[in-house]
């Protein structure tokens, strides 16, 4: 199994009709005024590839917000299952997690993990959380 997309954004959705996958306002880094900070609305959009074995299968997954020394902010786990492969196709799934009010209590960098069947695959993608200078631009 692989990602071959994870990313930070404002909004994220799936059009169930067509499966596409919209999202909206992709980032990496958040500006903050003053700390400790919340960060209003963030999605994390994934995009999870398996093995044709892999369909139908219950898997699970964990997803942790780390802090910049490692240290969990939150995690959170659940399970999946990958669609039926067809025409010999990879299955796929999109997922998605949306987070309201994240907590960020000082600048830095903070680390998304995901992991499936507890290490089988590991990934993770980095957001910069910074300070905010008004007046310069």
């Amino acid at each position: 199994m692989k990602i071959p997309m994870m990313i930070t954004a404002d909004y994220a959705t799936v059009d169930h009709s067509t499966g596409k996958f919209h999202v909206l306002g992709a980032f990496r880094t958040i500006q903050a005024k003053e700390f400790p900070f919340q960060h209003k609305r963030m999605c994390l959009a994934l995009i999870l590839e398996g093995e044709i074995a892999d369909s139908r299968n219950p898997h699970d997954l964990t997803v942790t917000l780390t802090d910049e020394d490692g240290n969990p902010i939150f995690s959170m786990r659940g399970a999946f299952e990958l669609p039926e492969s067809l025409h010999g196709i990879p299955p796929h799934c999109n997922l998605l997690f949306e987070f309201n009010d994240l907590p960020f209590e000082n600048p830095g960098e903070y680390c998304f993990y995901v992991t499936v069947n507890d290490a089988e695959l590991q990934d993770s993608t980095v957001i910069q959380v910074v300070k905010h200078n008004a007046g310069r631009e």
